[in-house]
């Protein structure tokens, strides 16, 4: 697992986190969820969602995930861009990947969109294989590459 900075905290998200997380998604994304959409996740069954916060509690990375039958489908996973580069998204899906695991999952499915070339390698880096395309996937009509990540030994 790849191995969180000093002075990084890693926690389950709280509902007074997600305007942080809101504002860092309007931030990074052409097409962002809007702030209820987040609220709407929070105290849901089935749910996995962490955060990762510096020392001042702003919001440095965060990964929203849900259960679709047995397997973990990453629903966001996002890093403020003074944190990119330096493991946290890789640690946070390696945190799904241990939750799947754990729950006796078949493995973690996430949509990403080919014009989002960094996402996608770290992906494929990770293990991650293309399934396919979901067309037209997005609100501006771009389509979604969808990758799986089996567990070992499922």
């Amino acid at each position: 697992m790849a191995a969180i900075p000093e002075g990084l905290l890693v926690r389950p998200a709280r509902v007074e986190d997600i305007a942080a997380v809101a504002a860092l998604e309007a931030q990074l994304f052409p097409d962002p969820w809007p702030r209820h959409l987040f609220l709407q996740e929070m105290g849901q069954p089935f749910r996995f969602q962490r955060v990762i916060v510096d020392h001042y509690g702003a919001m440095a990375a965060y990964l929203f995930a849900c259960w679709q039958v047995d397997e973990l489908h990453i629903l966001k996973v996002a890093t403020h861009p003074v944190y990119q580069r330096q493991g946290l998204a890789t640690s946070l899906l390696d945190m799904a990947l241990a939750e799947a695991r754990r729950q006796g999952g078949r493995g973690l499915v996430l949509e990403v969109r080919p014009s989002n070339r960094s996402a996608f390698l770290l992906y494929r880096r990770l293990g991650y294989q293309v399934l396919g395309r979901r067309r037209r996937y997005y609100s501006d009509g771009e389509d979604a590459t969808v990758m799986f990540l089996p567990v070992e030994g499922s």
